[in-house]
């Protein structure tokens, strides 16, 4: 796999006040049909950072094709597992989307 077969996005959430504990004790907890469903959209690579102090979690993924992954029964019932936690914008989480200014492969890295 080369890294022109994959597509990396990377967004920000803001959490709820007082909720990193739980943000953290629910990924810490993922549902093993969850990890599928992703798993299943393509994404091949998925990692979350947390600034608690700021009130903000960062996402970075990367997925083969573009596949979609707003329909999955269980991605939405995980959003709404998640509501109580992030702050919404209607039923979605609200999302910022950010842009990748650098990216750096190394020797032997994916080409």
């Amino acid at each position: 796999m080369s890294w022109d077969d994959l597509r990396g996005s990377g967004f920000v959430l803001r959490l709820r006040p007082g909720m990193a504990d739980e943000y953290r004790r629910c990924h810490a907890e993922i549902w093993p049909e969850m990890v599928e469903a992703l798993q299943a959209s393509g994404i091949v690579f998925y990692e979350i950072f947390l600034d608690e102090a700021g009130g903000q979690v960062f996402g970075h993924m990367l997925r083969k094709g573009p596949q979609p992954m707003t329909d999955d029964p269980v991605i939405l019932r995980w959003r709404d597992h998640m509501a109580d936690v992030l702050e919404m914008d209607g039923d979605l989480p609200a999302r910022l989307p950010i842009e990748r200014v650098f990216r750096m492969t190394a020797p032997g890295g994916p080409s």
